[in-house]
């Protein structure tokens, strides 16, 4: 019955829905994927292999940004609707322009091996990976990008689910037939080589149906969009990043990969807060277009409790994930989830905040306080890192994005009171400042008593009993939320 009733909804629902419903459902199951293979290859790679290919991870993070300009994400939407009777023309130039901008990187790369190797510390071998990588992951992005525009779902969920079941399947099969020793290499190259030779079907199918790999009107329009937004996309990146790389330089790839695993987890929880932002953005756009202006303090207030909670169990559960996750080498791990999970609610506070700031297309704001705090956390990752060890790269992490949600609070305040003509705060700031502070609180708490499973477990226990004697309160929580 339950089957049958929930066929008859599916059905019911537009095209739109059912795009967006798988669209979501295809990345949680590959970043599951990704989760579950966690525990693989920490037991396959020693900490210093592991810290290798997290660190090649952080550095293709950043070289996309200058091989790409991000334009799947910042231009090209647009262009699917300038450009509407051309749509295969303009992505085969953006994907014209992007092979352009990769085969540059790679020669100038090339060119200053000696020199650039010193600070990166990877291989050429798999420098030249990575840059193949980069260019067969942004066909298989402008191509998505284009299914998810036009609501065609089911290739790119059957080809992603492919992709992310055996990449990492060749890539485990691979390390253990493997010299230990060239662990690391093999499992980024194994994994490489499934990625580009699915995504580069797809880079030449884009060609084959745009049939345009260079024209001016599109460069000219696409770099004029992409360019001035380069510095925002560079600063989350290095905010995000580049605590992994500077572990590595400045103690060894041993401890940048147990920092690395903390971080993996943390990112899972990220996903979440992410997708219920992406969720809730065009509620916000609209409550802000029909000048519902209370709507939106009230429901984001709930969010942010959702959010807290959310992150309050990873925290309290922590050392049993790492134990499953990995052996007992990464243990120490756990010590650095407390202020990355507290980071991650920060991280979506400004998220929320930034949606007043692009609505009414004050982006410079954002721009500003992504480059400070990017900075800001180099500043102090250079600082705290050699006296206090990679444990200091979560405080200094959770630091920065304190700062990234206060300032993204005071601009949107700002905007909110040149653009809104009553005056009227769009966020409870005491109600989000609460939260915050317990959150906090509760994260220096389960710090102490990591090694007190009793005590953990009775918090543990209280707050579930909590929670089952408010269940309905809950799920009306919940339910008012959707609405």
């Amino acid at each position: 019955m339950m089957l049958e009733k929930t066929k008859k909804i599916y059905n019911k629902m537009s095209i739109a829905s059912k795009a967006a419903l798988w669209f979501t459902i295809c990345g949680f199951v590959q970043k599951g994927i990704s989760f579950i293979t966690v525990p693989i290859f920490t037991r396959l790679l020693t900490t210093e292999q592991y810290g290798v290919v997290s660190i090649f991870y952080s550095w293709e993070s950043i070289f996309i940004i200058f091989c790409t300009l991000n334009l799947f994400s910042g231009v090209f939407n647009n262009g699917m609707i300038k450009y509407e009777n051309d749509r295969d023309g303009f992505l085969s130039s953006m994907q014209g322009l992007v092979s352009t901008l990769t085969l540059c990187m790679l020669l100038l790369y090339l060119l200053f091996f000696k020199k650039l190797s010193l600070w990166i510390e990877i291989s050429r071998v798999l420098i030249i990976v990575m840059f193949m990588e980069i260019l067969a992951n942004s066909a298989f992005s402008f191509w998505s990008a284009k299914q998810r525009f036009e609501f065609k779902y089911r290739n790119m969920v059957i080809l992603t689910l492919v992709v992310s079941v055996l990449s990492p399947l060749v890539a485990a099969v691979s390390v253990i037939n493997t010299p230990d020793k060239f662990g690391a290499d093999v499992r980024i190259i194994s994994s490489a080589c499934i990625v580009i030779v699915f995504y580069g079907i797809i880079y030449i199918i884009n060609y084959i149906k745009g049939k345009n790999f260079f024209s001016k009107k599109y460069w000219i329009y696409a770099l004029k969009f992409n360019i001035p937004l380069v510095p925002h996309y560079l600063s989350t990146l290095i905010l995000s990043q580049s605590d992994r790389i500077m572990i590595s330089k400045m103690i060894g790839m041993a401890e940048a990969g147990i920092y690395g695993l903390s971080h993996n987890l943390a990112m899972i929880l990220n996903i979440f807060s992410t997708s219920i932002n992406n969720a809730f953005a065009p509620w916000i756009y609209q409550r802000l277009k029909e000048e519902k202006y209370r709507d939106i303090s009230s429901v984001c207030n709930k969010l942010f409790l959702f959010v807290a909670v959310a992150l309050a169990f990873m925290m309290a559960f922590s050392p049993e994930v790492i134990s499953i996750l990995a052996p007992s080498e990464y243990y120490d791990a756990v010590y650095v989830i407390p202020p990355l999970a507290i980071s991650l609610y920060f991280m979506f506070m400004y998220q929320i905040f930034a949606n007043v700031e692009f609505y009414f297309e004050k982006n410079k704001f954002i721009m500003l306080a992504s480059i400070f705090s990017a900075g800001f956390n180099v500043f102090l990752n250079y600082i705290f890192i050699k006296k206090l060890g990679y444990i200091a790269a979560g405080y200094t992490t959770l630091v920065c994005y304190v700062i990234l949600g206060i300032s993204h609070y005071i601009f949107s305040d700002k905007v909110a009171k040149k653009c809104i003509k009553d005056n009227i705060h769009l966020f409870d700031i005491k109600i989000v400042i609460g939260i915050s502070c317990i959150l906090m609180v509760f994260g220096l708490i389960m710090l102490l008593l990591y090694k007190n499973l009793l005590l953990r477990y009775g918090l543990i226990l209280i707050m579930c009993m909590i929670f089952f004697i408010k269940r309905k309160d809950i799920y009306k929580f919940i339910v008012s939320i959707r609405r």
